[in-house]
């Protein structure tokens, strides 16, 4: 079973950011995330705030100075970090640069060095034993009578881009659903998947999330909650597979036959404000997904 680079990355309290991707033509290198709240000791590593993390994929085929120029045409101005999981068939001090765009890679020995000092320090144990710990202690997450206040992330960066400021906003809750969806994802493989999907004004993937230990007393606003959801187009998802010869795109579809859900009443903070000609908005503290005129 291939490694999960992202989930050893969080393991090692790396925070990823998934939102907003970048716009790139479908390659052999593919987005993880945008790296935030970073540490001394990560930035010893190279890693930097804001900084576009990459990842190759495992495959047959290795990472050439081809692969790289062109997915280097199309990568955003800014700090980029590669994590190349294949064998790399050129010297990284040859890399090709972009005006712009500052890119550093994590070769085959850098990761492994990477991941060997977290083990014997313990700062990583085996995922398979973490994971069942994990599962085991989901219950006690949503033990008593609800409903629960998911914790905020505060990342008010699309207000800012939008123009709006959230000192004139007042802070609010928001009722809705958050589903346990677990069930198969179909490809050229099967793959069983569990994710969390918070439903409110929509549907949204949440890469994990933390109760609050105490709900605010504030005011609730409405927002509109999917009492049917479907999650196929939600959950499916374009890969990277290898065919013996090389890696390509493929899409993996969700079953939605095969989905097992479990939900929760939740509370989600918000603010809620009004633009200069009167608009009113919403932030969803948790996706931060931005409502217009709700």
């Amino acid at each position: 079973m291939a490694l999960d680079m992202v989930a050893v990355l969080r393991r090692l309290s790396v925070r990823i950011d998934t939102n907003s991707p970048p716009l790139t033509a479908p390659g052999v290198i593919s987005w993880f995330g945008r790296l935030i709240d970073v540490t001394p000791e990560q930035s010893n590593l190279g890693m930097r705030e804001g900084m576009e993390l990459w990842g190759t994929g495992q495959g047959f085929a290795p990472l050439d100075i081809a692969g790289v120029e062109s997915w280097l045409f199309d990568a955003p101005r800014g700090e980029h970090l590669l994590i190349a999981e294949r064998k790399i068939s050129f010297d990284v001090q040859n890399t090709p640069s972009r005006e712009g765009r500052n890119l550093v890679i994590w070769t085959l020995n850098d990761i492994a060095a990477f991941i060997g000092h977290a083990v014997i320090d313990g700062r990583l144990q085996i995922l398979e034993e973490e994971t069942e710990s994990a599962e085991e202690n989901e219950p006690e997450l949503f033990s008593g009578p609800g409903p629960f206040t998911l914790k905020p992330s505060n990342d008010f960066s699309i207000l800012e881009e939008k123009g709006l400021d959230v000192s004139l906003a007042k802070p609010v809750l928001i009722p809705a659903k958050l589903h346990k969806v677990t069930g198969i994802l179909k490809g050229p493989g099967e793959d069983e998947i569990s994710r969390w999907v918070l439903n409110i004004g929509g549907l949204h993937i949440l890469q994990e999330f933390e109760l609050l230990d105490r709900s605010p007393m504030l005011n609730h606003v409405n927002l509109e909650i999917d009492t049917n959801p479907d999650f196929s187009e939600l959950l499916s998802e374009r890969r990277s597979h290898s065919d013996g010869m090389g890696d390509l795109l493929r899409w993996w579809t969700f079953d939605s036959g095969t989905a097992t859900v479990e939900t929760y009443e939740v509370l989600v903070p918000a603010h809620s404000g009004m633009d200069a000609t009167g608009a009113e908005w919403i932030l969803d503290g948790v996706s931060n997904k931005l409502h217009m005129n709700y």
